[in-house]
């Protein structure tokens, strides 16, 4: 479609949050009617977007919404019914659930060709053999999750806190990146080291350790440019930044093993 649609990027707030207000300006200057695609929640500093005010804003200007829900279903309560989305999109694994399988969510309201052409599979939307045991293990884990979120997002928040406060104790020149204790995930904490050379081999020291952690999304590992998401919202180049993710397996045993590998590798 090179030539015939025109991109444009919401600006972000020093924050990290979506500019709402540059939205809805952008919005009121096109005469054609837009898509807008934002994530419900960053994957890398956790910035939660306010779907629904986004959602208005796109109805305002009849544009279609699309939302990434990748890193919230499972996760938040989500009625698609009441919020003003065309499209949203999740995955299975990011819940405990099989690898490989997704979800596209489509209003009724809005009317798309399918890509693969052939057979009735999945409403006529994707023709070819359905995969049977990732939509039954995704709904039973969607099913679980849901059961348990309560609980579950309390103790995980509470793992975040902590980690919060012991890397605040205990590191020197620690900083957060994004609204790390406001609209948030309680699933991811983005972190900058101060720049030594010591801290500029911290993931390969910490993997040496086994424990996991990440400069960027998976979906760039192996790209040696530093994160897009980071150099957005604070392009330092004294910094070194670490992501960690949180899930209902781990333990505050975990986080004080990793305060003390980091002291010794920063």
């Amino acid at each position: 479609h090179e030539g015939t649609i025109t991109t444009s990027f919401v600006k972000l707030l020093p924050d990290g949050h979506i500019d709402l207000e540059d939205l809805e300006k952008q919005l009121a200057e096109h005469k054609e009617r837009c898509l807008v695609s934002l994530m419900h929640a960053n994957n890398e500093i956790g910035n939660l977007l306010d779907i629904y005010t986004a959602g208005e804003i796109c109805k305002k200007y009849n544009a279609i919404f699309h939302s990434d829900t990748v890193q919230t279903v499972g996760h938040y309560k989500i009625d698609l019914r009441k919020k003003p989305v065309h499209f949203a999109t999740g995955a299975g694994h990011k819940f405990h659930g099989p690898k490989g399988v997704g979800i596209l969510y489509v209003n009724d309201n809005i009317k798309i060709k399918p890509m693969i052409y052939g057979g009735g599979q999945e409403r006529n939307m994707r023709a070819g053999t359905e995969n049977l045991y990732g939509i039954v293990g995704f709904a039973k884990a969607l099913e679980i999750a849901d059961a348990n979120m309560e609980k579950d997002s309390q103790y995980i928040l509470s793992l975040k806190t902590y980690m919060i406060e012991q890397l605040n104790k205990k590191i020197l020149g620690v900083r957060f990146n994004g609204d790390h204790n406001g609209k948030s995930l309680y699933t991811v904490l983005n972190v900058s080291f101060p720049k030594s050379e010591k801290s500029e081999m911290i993931l390969f020291n910490l993997d040496m350790n086994n424990i996991c952690a990440s400069g960027g999304s998976a979906c760039s590992s192996g790209a040696d440019v530093g994160s897009h998401v980071i150099r957005a919202i604070n392009n330092n180049p004294n910094l070194v930044p670490v992501r960690f993710s949180f899930s209902k397996y781990n333990t505050t045993a975990e986080i004080d093993t990793v305060i003390e590998k980091l002291k010794e590798v920063i």
